[in-house]
């Protein structure tokens, strides 16, 4: 179980090398085949940028490997807070 940065997955540097860089899979992409004419440069990137995401959260899952800065979050859904109001 590897410990890796968002900023290593983004990069695909050291421990998140492995999954290839979420920013070269995106830029590959977009170079091999383009953007598609029923979108803008903008949107399309981003989502691009989302696909290739859970591509990668899908492999750290299945590696059991998991994002360093994502673990000491909080609950972020609003009924977990509310419900945490309501004794």
């Amino acid at each position: 179980m590897a410990r890796v940065t968002i900023e290593e997955l983004y990069r695909g540097e050291r421990n998140g090398e492995k999954y290839g860089g979420i920013m070269g899979a995106v830029a590959k992409d977009i170079l091999t085949h383009g953007v598609p004419k029923d979108y803008d440069a903008q949107t399309w990137t981003e989502m691009l940028f989302i696909k290739y995401t859970l591509v990668v959260a899908e492999k750290l899952k299945q590696e059991g490997d998991f994002v360093s800065g994502m673990t000491e979050v909080g609950p972020l859904s609003f009924s977990a807070e509310v419900g945490n109001e309501n004794p």
